[in-house]
């Protein structure tokens, strides 16, 4: 057959039915042009929000993380409140505070921290202080103790409602 004839037989002819598979395949066409549209959109929702929530995040103000500073008190020996048998406690305690010149308040106030701290260590016995619990209990105390005479301190309150001691930690601690 010549290319002639060939275009010819190729040709719709005048009259003849369309074919029924036109429509079917027009609307599953719109149907995955509407679909891709809206998988769009959604995507660029999705971006959008993650860009919005992770710029937050980048302009956040950076916190600088300061070395933590210590202020060590000298040991303490006491008689514990034990009545059948006499026990002695030994403890050296250092408080964990925000700053060089929170550290210089608790030097200031270390008479009175001092003996707050020692008529709290006197009223406890042997048992209470021999487990971890009690050890635990006592720290709470003692971080308490050290913040009441700071609450006149212009230089703790200026950056902590803590007072600036933020813990209290063992050195030293002997039950005989």
């Amino acid at each position: 057959m010549s290319k002639a004839a060939a275009a010819v037989a190729a040709a719709p002819v005048e009259g003849a039915a369309p074919k029924k598979g036109g429509k079917k395949i027009l609307l599953f066409g719109l149907i995955g042009v509407v679909v891709l549209a809206l998988a769009g959109v959604g995507g660029f929702i999705y971006m959008k929000r993650s860009s919005a929530h992770g710029d937050k995040a980048a302009h956040a103000p950076k916190v600088e993380k300061k070395p933590p500073v210590f202020a060590a008190l000298d040991p303490f020996t006491v008689n514990l409140a034990d009545r059948e048998r006499e026990h002695y406690l030994q403890v050296g305690l250092t408080y964990e505070v925000l700053g060089t010149d929170v550290a210089e308040e608790v030097k200031v106030q270390m008479p009175l921290i001092r003996s707050r701290i020692l008529l709290l260590l006197t009223a406890k016995t042997a048992a209470e202080l021999a487990t971890a619990e009690g050890k635990n209990k006592l720290a709470g105390e003692l971080v308490a103790l050290a913040r009441q005479p700071m609450e006149d301190s212009k230089a703790a309150n200026a950056q902590n409602p803590e007072h600036g001691v933020t813990n209290v930690h063992f050195s030293a601690f002997i039950i005989q």
